[in-house]
């Protein structure tokens, strides 16, 4: 390996993580918004796996859901994070809502557009999903973001 080489080498490795929190930065203000969906079951491609609706709010870093349009899901913090095995959003519940237990959510998405998909574990401090896919333990939400009126 030439010397050249091994500087750049050393300079990627260093920038690296640079690029992955501006990536995780633009990514944050993407989400800012109202996102409204679906749980769904398996990976969500048939409108019959279709269980729950749900609509996010998002602003800033904190997020608000509600379930079938009524249901307080509870309020709280979000992080996203860029990793090697692929992009990170974790939900922490700062709000006590009655019968949602506190904790955070460990997760993981797809930002396309204005569709998101997001995979969580189930309950709070369950393992991360690793594919965007509802299996026992964790649930999958493909939302739409909502045109400003």
């Amino acid at each position: 390996m030439t010397l050249r080489s091994l500087l750049s080498l050393v300079i990627l490795m260093h920038l690296a993580p640079l690029v992955a929190r501006a990536d995780d930065a633009a990514d944050a203000r993407k989400l800012n918004g109202v996102w409204k969906g679906w749980v769904v079951e398996g990976t969500g491609d048939d409108p019959k796996q279709r269980r729950l609706s749900i609509e996010l709010t998002i602003k800033g870093n904190t997020i608000t859901g509600l379930q079938d349009g009524s249901k307080d899901l509870g309020t709280g913090t979000y992080t996203v994070k860029s990793t090697r095995d692929g992009k990170q959003l974790d939900a922490t519940r700062t709000r006590d809502t009655p019968g949602m237990p506190k904790g955070t959510y460990l997760g993981i998405y797809s930002l396309e557009g204005d569709t998101l998909k997001w995979c969580v574990g189930n309950p709070p401090g369950s393992k991360r999903p690793t594919e965007l896919r509802s299996k026992t333990g964790q649930f999958l939400m493909i939302l739409t973001r909502q045109k400003e009126k």
